[in-house]
């Protein structure tokens, strides 16, 4: 038993030893490729009533970026900003404050993202972040 162990051990260290060798000695790493950063459009704080029902106002603040695919055109989805934020308005005009709770997050991310994809096409956004949304 121990003449086995002995000899897993010479070949575990003798492993190691080829691949530091193989590797870090000889400089025969692969290029690494660049990590390419996303495009990120700002979009300005939007605050909105939510829709209540009739019963004391409430209000929802929101701060998003929009990330574009690479090669997208910035100025483009910052000409269309006034459609970006009357999209956010008009969707958020009619949500109700329970709606925002939970898997709401969700939907109100995804039913923006598409929204705000339609407006500013052929621009592709690849994701909407929100960086700040807060209910009063």
């Amino acid at each position: 038993m121990g003449g086995g162990g002995a000899v897993v051990l010479l070949l575990c260290g003798g492993g190691l030893m080829w691949h530091h060798r193989q590797g870090a000695g000889h400089g025969s790493h692969a290029p690494v490729a660049a990590v390419e950063m996303p495009v990120l459009v700002a979009l300005p704080t939007i605050m909105s009533n939510l829709d209540t029902g009739g019963g004391p106002a409430q209000f929802v603040k929101v701060t998003a970026q929009l990330q574009i695919a690479r090669g997208g055109d910035e100025a483009a989805v910052r000409a269309k900003m006034p459609q970006i934020q009357d999209v956010f308005q008009a969707y958020l005009h009619e949500t109700r404050p329970e709606e925002l709770s939970g898997a709401g997050l969700y939907r109100l991310r995804e039913a923006m993202f598409r929204q705000v994809g339609n407006v500013v096409a052929p621009v592709v956004v690849t994701d909407l972040l929100f960086v700040e949304l807060l209910t009063q």
